[in-house]
């Protein structure tokens, strides 16, 4: 399906963040454009829905642009799997529904198996690039989640490895900076626990003049007394 010049997607996904719901044509035009936007953006805007609803015809029963009073309406069904944020979501929620459980491993790994690098990567608006980040946030939080249980259920393989790379694009994360201390502790590795506690405590006060959150200093001091319980579950 051929959906166009990068503006007409950034029109798309400003229609699929409110799904099923009627969205302004002001709203639009200012997800696609912000505070900048071309002369005659109204006529333009409604060019590029045209195109799309066009580019969407075949696939009407599933997924098309409505005309609504005040606005627009991307109508689609959630339950049918046809947008990967869709089903990355409804994963994610399958998951929590079951705190702690072992199985909630499956869904989770599902979920972050549908991301392909950063979403809207070649697309740019102020508004996509708020929508990017709290999307992102979303991926850390089920990375995150995911990470617990397998620390919790010793489902190591290629672990440490993933929470090191995930420490050093997230530097500020504490609960990241817990999880990798616990999986080094797992490997026999409480020297080297004690040493990214060190240095996580020395980035937190650089950049944010803050300590440790209570959690994360309990677990320094345990790792400190040589608790046993620290090692593999």
């Amino acid at each position: 399906m051929d959906l166009g010049h990068a503006r007409r997607q950034c029109v798309l996904v400003a229609l699929l963040a409110d799904a099923n719901g009627v969205v302004p044509v002001e709203r639009l035009a200012d997800r696609v454009w912000g505070e900048r936007p071309p002369e005659r953006a109204r006529e333009t805007l409604y060019s590029y829905l045209s195109r799309l609803r066009s580019a969407f015809a075949p696939a009407r029963e599933r997924l098309r642009i409505e005309r609504r009073p005040g606005g627009y309406l991307l109508a689609l069904d959630p339950s049918a799997g046809i947008v990967d944020l869709h089903r990355f979501r409804s994963l994610v929620e399958q998951a929590r529904e079951q705190p702690g459980d072992e199985r909630a491993v499956v869904p989770l790994e599902r979920a972050l198996a549908l991301w392909r690098g950063e979403p809207f990567a070649s697309l740019e608006s102020p508004w996509l690039n708020d929508l990017r980040g709290a999307l992102l946030q979303e991926r850390l939080a089920a990375e995150l989640d995911r990470n617990d249980l397998r620390l919790r259920h010793d489902r190591h393989p290629g672990l440490l490895g993933e929470l090191t790379v995930g420490a050093e694009r997230n530097p500020l994360n504490e609960r990241l900076a817990g999880q990798l201390m616990l999986a080094l502790c797992h490997e026999g590795r409480s020297a080297e626990a004690l040493r990214h506690y060190e240095h996580f405590r020395r980035e937190l006060a650089s950049e944010l003049g803050a300590d440790p959150g209570a959690e994360l200093q309990r677990l320094h001091l345990r790792i400190l007394d040589g608790d046993p319980t620290l090692g593999r579950p």
